[in-house]
């Protein structure tokens, strides 16, 4: 499972950073560019606060202050920030992993501090829905942040020089 979740993350956020239509090479950019690292109990400037904003945003315009809203508008707010960013066509992926006989759907929009997140709801070979998330991938592409919509756990990956996805020990 989590070698599958691994593999799952790897796809999305290299889909996420390639498809980047204002990409530019690390080299190029300046100290500004960049996010600080550690500044405010944050990691590579990645917190949960984006997501947090985010979440708060469908409970209030869906079910209200409190009430945890449906999966599925939570999809509809996703594909809507994406479809505004993107002259009226949401970024969405979908990417099949034969050997796990799982399939990954995402949506990728840009938050209001400038950072990529993106939805992403794992299913079986029949369509259940395995796993669904929502994260925030920080300014350098090697922090996320997400929430497990399922369990609200929250949880922080940072990537290594070969792309592979592991626990920080701050959570």
């Amino acid at each position: 499972m989590l070698v599958r979740f691994v593999l799952a993350v790897l796809a999305l956020t290299a889909f996420v950073l390639l498809s980047r239509t204002h990409a530019a090479s690390l080299a190029g950019n300046t100290a500004q560019d960049r996010a600080p690292v550690g500044r405010s109990g944050e990691i590579g400037g990645s917190s949960f606060k984006a997501l947090v904003a985010f979440i708060d945003a469908v409970k209030a315009a869906t079910s209200g202050p409190g009430a945890k809203p449906e999966w599925s508008e939570v999809t509809r707010q996703g594909l809507e920030l994406s479809s505004q960013q993107h002259g009226g066509h949401p970024e969405t992926l979908r990417f099949c992993e034969p050997e796990l006989k799982v399939c990954n759907t995402g949506v990728v929009w840009t938050s209001s501090n400038g950072t990529k997140m993106f939805l992403r709801q794992a299913e079986d070979m029949a369509g259940k829905a395995l796993e669904r998330e929502v994260c925030e991938i920080n300014t350098f592409g090697d922090v996320r942040v997400c929430i497990d919509w399922d369990t609200n756990r929250k949880y922080r990956d940072m990537k290594d020089l070969k792309g592979h996805w592991y626990k920080v020990a701050d959570q």
